[in-house]
């Protein structure tokens, strides 16, 4: 309670504002969880979808990936005390907002769903002769229910604290991606690669079904409210823009030369 107490910010005329405690570290590692995670399943996605000919539909992915980090890095600095979509799209229309809103809720739904589903998966592979396991693949809808509920615990106690957690997973996350490509690199080749098939809308189907896995960068628009402002700015006008993007590069860097080169 006296922490909760401690965040509380109140300005000259003892207004209550939400306590910017999130540091571009902890935004970083709460981005990368939802974000940079996403290629543990996407790459075998594009494989499923377009076998050895997956290659440029991967690097079209990735690009469109930076892409949209460099947009979102624009829309925090722009937009300030949070909201993502809802706040970019509400200077537009309230139908526009609302229309935003619906479709960042059914992303976050869908994200989830399929980031829980595919991890435990992974996870239960291969080890179905231990009891607890087994029952945890042959329930694995319940099981994504149970870890999501878990996680929903986490972030109950707010974005600094669950930041702290998410760094701690985070950071050995990423030296094994970086293990994986450096122990991935020597044996590259182009050898077993095949053209993309010849329908454009077969392929524009592989290609929706990789980047819609590929998604978790709104939920840095999502934390602009609580960061830390950057040095200069107050209260009553905010800044995050140099905290973002701070937080948005590494991230964006690992995500589209990790996904590109595994």
């Amino acid at each position: 309670m006296a922490e909760l107490i401690e965040d509380i910010v109140l300005d000259a005329s003892a207004g209550v504002h939400r306590p910017r405690n999130l540091d571009w570290k902890r935004a970083a590692a709460l981005l990368y969880g939802d974000w940079g995670t996403s290629k543990a399943y996407v790459i075998g996605l594009a494989f499923v979808a377009a076998g050895f000919s997956s290659l440029p539909i991967i690097l079209a992915v990735c690009a469109l990936t930076g892409l949209v980090g460099i947009n979102y890095a624009v829309i925090c600095r722009h937009f300030p005390d949070g909201g993502g979509v809802y706040s970019a799209a509400r200077s537009q229309g309230r139908l526009l907002a609302v229309v935003g809103a619906l479709l960042l809720l059914a992303d976050l739904t869908v994200t989830a769903a399929l980031s829980g589903w595919s991890a435990l998966t992974y996870i239960t592979s291969g080890a179905e002769d231990v009891a607890w396991i087994k029952m945890a693949r042959d329930h694995i809808a319940l099981t994504t229910i149970g870890v999501l509920l878990i996680m929903g615990l986490i972030n109950y106690f707010g974005p600094k604290h669950s930041g702290s957690f998410a760094v701690a997973l985070a950071l050995p996350t990423a030296v094994i991606v970086v293990v994986l490509v450096a122990l991935s690199v020597p044996h590259l080749t182009t050898h077993f690669l095949e053209p993309p098939h010849r329908s454009l809308g077969a392929v524009w189907v592989q290609f929706v079904g990789v980047i819609l896995a590929l998604s978790g960068a709104e939920s840095i628009a999502n934390l602009t409210g609580v960061m830390k402002l950057d040095p200069g700015s107050t209260m009553e006008s905010p800044s995050v823009a140099r905290e973002s993007t701070k937080a948005i590069t590494p991230v964006a860097i690992e995500v589209v030369l990790g996904t590109a080169l595994l």
